[in-house]
């Protein structure tokens, strides 16, 4: 036989030369992949639209102004992460193709009218005792985890948050997830998807929690036309 093929789980090459006999399924879908090529190409990401499947109630209509987008201090915003190789080195980027600002900003603007505040921007008309809330994005990561017999997707996400009011409240908390999914053979497109759906739900459902701690706290917080009230600074610290 000249050239080589597949044929089940063996690899033949040329006639009377070496027969590589691969008994995991893992290893010989990875060489198909490697063949492929397919680690060497960029990962696009769709960002995840969608809120918690089960909203926080409580909002009240409430007031809370949202500065839309958030900032970004990443050290790098070109990229949201890289593909590797089962070399485990890196063999192409992770990109996301909504500006991570942008997106959980919007996404926890979403999840907070679902919880039925009224959610305004700065430049809104609103009420004396309103709760502005402003972002910095810190990290968004997403790379395999290169196993032995398998590979996992890891995604961290990294978010700061900063609560003030016309009465004097400055409080800050960052919030910090990391999604998984485990147990792959080839890290495709998809699995990055779900990774960064997990960690995202994981974070958006801290910050809405946080939000209705503070303003649970001062229950003067966000009540349309209503006076604000002085009260001392507070800072939540980073967890």
């Amino acid at each position: 036989m000249t050239g080589s093929r597949l044929h089940g789980l063996i690899i033949f090459e040329e006639k009377n030369k070496k027969v590589m006999r691969i008994k995991n399924p893992a290893i010989y879908v990875f060489l198909v992949s490697v063949m492929s090529g397919c680690a060497f190409n960029d990962v696009h990401l769709d960002m995840p639209i969608n809120g918690l499947e089960h909203p926080i109630s409580g909002g009240n209509d409430r007031e809370v102004i949202l500065g839309i987008p958030f900032s970004d201090t990443r050290k790098v915003t070109e990229r949201c992460g890289v593909m590797k190789n089962g070399y485990n080195k890196v063999t192409a980027d992770v990109i996301c193709d909504t500006s991570p600002s942008l997106w959980i900003s919007q996404l926890l603007a979403d999840e907070l009218r679902a919880s039925k505040f009224r959610v305004l921007m700065p430049n809104d008309p609103h009420g004396d005792a309103a709760l502005r809330i402003d972002g910095d994005i810190q990290k968004v990561f997403s790379e395999p985890i290169i196993g032995v017999w398998s590979s996992s997707i890891e995604t961290d996400l990294k978010v700061k948050l900063i609560a003030t009011a016309n009465d004097g409240l400055h409080a800050e908390r960052t919030f910090f997830g990391k999604g998984t999914k485990k147990g792959l053979i080839l890290a495709n497109r998809g699995a990055f998807h779900t990774s960064l759906i997990r960690v995202s739900e994981q974070v958006l459902a801290e910050m809405v929690e946080a939000i209705f701690y503070l303003m649970n706290k001062y229950p003067h917080l966000g009540k349309p036309n209503n006076k604000s009230q002085a009260i001392s600074t507070q800072v939540i610290e980073d967890n």
